[in-house]
């Protein structure tokens, strides 16, 4: 196997393409958006001196159209594996790319795609590019930047280390259980819903919403996300989580607003709430129902005395901080070249 460093790329035609582009105002990632996202990085990692990147195929060939007019120098690799066109086929390719030895991975997509890719890459560090809808975990980052910042993290130059700033940080998560057994994970909220049935998967109706756990408080969250940055302002960007009771009751007359999602700004009743701390667990109310992970219903509730628990797990993804690795390749002196002094010649 090689000694030269590997970076992946995680790009799928159907992220970004969800119902509330209809019922909300969430913007559309075309495919030839993709392409031109997965071109800049392709330029960037070129830049930083990536020589190989393997990536997950797909049937509109975004990796292959991106460095078809790109042409960057890079031996590029798709992974050998069976496309089915589901989202197992982002956590398989997290897999086959954490066990050839990636250094990072690029992903594009929302919530929902860097979920499925978390529960495959391990201890791989992500560079998560928001193309989805519900962006909280991944961020609005211009493709070439992103991808000098993983061609940084892979070719060692920018890392963790004593008396520097973190390049790389841990981000949390929420592990489900039902009765007792390991279910499923999200990164940034689960939500049960007296809906007892999968249907569009997205939410966007108030009203279907029962109970809510988040993984941490941010003020600039959009979806249901955003209800703790209302409710919990000074825990905001701490290591807090929180659980949260939708609906109204005798006696409890509070309300916030807040974008659940883009461009649908709502009033939600909150019945109770409080913070959660990590490795804290919450058990939800039973019931028929429907279990929702970062934003899509995924996990069906037949059982009226099923127990459904969830748990703030501080030991989620390690994702690279793009700024800080920027800023590490610049006190590096990597963008600085130092030209030799020109000798002018004696003249006699």
């Amino acid at each position: 196997m090689s000694d030269a460093p590997l970076v992946g790329i995680i790009a799928k035609p159907a992220s970004g393409k969800d119902i509330r582009r209809l019922v909300a105002h969430g913007s559309t990632f075309d495919n030839n958006e993709k392409i031109n996202i997965v071109r800049r990085a392709l330029l960037g990692l070129d830049a930083a001196g990536v020589t190989r990147v393997a990536y997950l195929p797909d049937s509109y060939g975004i990796v292959e159209r991106a460095a078809a007019t790109a042409n960057p120098r890079l031996k590029l690799m798709p992974l050998a594996m069976p496309i089915v066109g589901h989202a197992s086929d982002s956590t398989e390719a997290a897999q086959r790319l954490r066990d050839l030895g990636a250094a990072v991975i690029i992903t594009l997509g929302g919530d929902g795609t860097n979920r499925v890719v978390a529960k495959g890459c391990g201890d791989v560090p992500l560079v998560p590019v928001s193309t989805g809808t519900n962006n909280v975990f991944p961020r609005m980052i211009e493709g070439t930047l992103a991808g000098i910042a993983a061609g940084l993290i892979a070719t060692g130059v920018a890392h963790n280390g004593p008396g520097k700033p973190r390049v790389i940080r841990r981000a949390p998560r929420l592990e489900v259980s039902i009765n007792g057994e390991p279910a499923d994970s999200a990164l940034i909220d689960v939500v049960s819903s007296n809906q007892t049935w999968i249907g569009a998967r997205a939410f966007w109706e108030p009203s279907h919403l029962r109970e809510i756990v988040l993984s941490r408080i941010s003020a600039a969250a959009i979806g249901v996300a955003s209800i703790g940055g209302a409710l919990f302002p000074d825990a905001c960007d701490g290591c807090s989580g929180a659980w949260i009771a939708v609906g109204e009751r005798e006696g409890s007359a509070r309300t916030v607003i807040v974008p659940i999602a883009p461009g649908l700004v709502r009033e939600i009743p909150v019945q109770d709430a409080k913070l959660l701390a990590q490795g804290e667990s919450v058990t939800l109310g039973r019931g028929p129902s429907t279990i929702a992970l970062d934003g899509e219903r995924e996990i069906e509730i037949t059982d009226a005395s099923a127990a459904v628990s969830v748990r703030v797990d501080p030991h989620g993804p390690r994702v690279v901080d793009v700024e800080a690795a920027l800023a590490a390749g610049a006190a590096a002196g990597v963008f600085v070249r130092t030209r030799s002094p020109e000798v002018n010649p004696t003249v006699e």
